[in-house]
């Protein structure tokens, strides 16, 4: 579990963060969205100790990160993939992350396989996409197969079968009873894998919950399209949720889309779409930051 208590920051006189609190539970994955210099990275620095807060404290399962006996094994960080040096290979590299951590042998090769990187884990990681740096920093987060991830924007030049993998990944971690405390600007993609969403504006949190409980997530109806359509078809079915077809996908009603994007990775079956009629979280949002900026002004 991550928290952040009565957390405040400023650089050069200028708030970044005000009195933040949140908390990231374990088998959730917690999205955190606010706009460009909301202060979401600020927030994740202090989280693993790399920025002093001027105020308030971070903790991760009840202590300070820098006070873990094992910190890789309390939490994996994916910040930034700009910082990987450009003339070793991600085999190297890895295996050199898993040596320093005490690791067993193959651990590097298992990550390898685990990022999808087998046919590129021999060459230099100068000549990689940034998909593949991206692919790269979730393997070196996951060395020490830690309880919590955190994660600043980890979908950023992924293609869209990098995106099924990480957003496959991120829920196999939380169901298992890890979590993830993740940031995007991507907030359809949030409404696929996020249970919890914090909103941050301004420097301060101005609303979160579930997505269900702030009315992102469409519970009154659903539209999915899969790889396997006649695989999710039968596990809506079988989750007491009967599909209708529409198009190339099914429509469901009565369900959040955070449910049918459980029942479609527990299956096998896999999204390629999914998308609400209803309140979608974008909307929720803009009316949220849009209302805070208009009392603002008022104030």
């Amino acid at each position: 579990m991550i928290e952040i208590a009565n957390v405040s920051k400023s650089y050069g006189g200028t708030t970044v963060l005000d009195d933040v609190s949140l908390r990231a539970r374990d088998g959730e994955v917690t999205g955190f969205i606010g706009h460009n210099g909301a202060g979401k990275s600020t927030a994740m620095r202090i989280v693993l100790g790399l920025t002093r807060a001027d105020a308030g404290e971070a903790r991760i399962d009840g202590e300070r990160h820098v006070q873990a006996r094992r910190p890789a094994a309390q939490v994996g960080a994916l910040l930034s993939a700009d910082g990987l040096p450009p003339r070793m290979t991600a085999r190297g590299l890895l295996d050199y992350a898993c040596r320093t951590q005490g690791r067993p042998r193959g651990r590097a090769e298992e990550l390898i396989r685990m990022v999808g990187l087998e046919e590129v884990g021999s060459k230099r990681i100068g000549a990689y996409s940034l998909g593949m740096k991206q692919r790269l920093g979730m393997g070196l987060a996951l060395v020490d197969d830690p309880r919590n991830l955190v994660l600043d924007e980890p979908v950023n030049g992924l293609d869209p079968n990098g995106v099924l993998w990480l957003r496959g990944l991120l829920r196999i971690h939380a169901d298992r009873g890890g979590c993830v405390l993740l940031s995007s600007h991507l907030m359809s993609e949030l409404s696929l894998v996020a249970d919890r969403v914090v909103i941050l504006a301004h420097g301060r949190v101005v609303r979160e919950g579930r997505l269900d409980e702030l009315g992102g997530d469409g519970s009154s109806r659903v539209y999915a399209e899969s790889p396997a359509p006649e695989r999710l078809a039968q596990a809506l079915m079988a989750a007491g949720f009967p599909p209708q077809r529409e198009g190339r996908g099914v429509i469901v009603h009565g369900v959040g889309s955070t449910r049918v994007a459980q029942i479609a990775y527990e299956s096998g079956a896999g999204l390629s779409h999914l998308s609400t009629p209803g309140t979608s979280l974008e909307d929720v949002f803009l009316s949220t930051t849009g209302t805070t900026a208009e009392r603002e002004v008022a104030s």
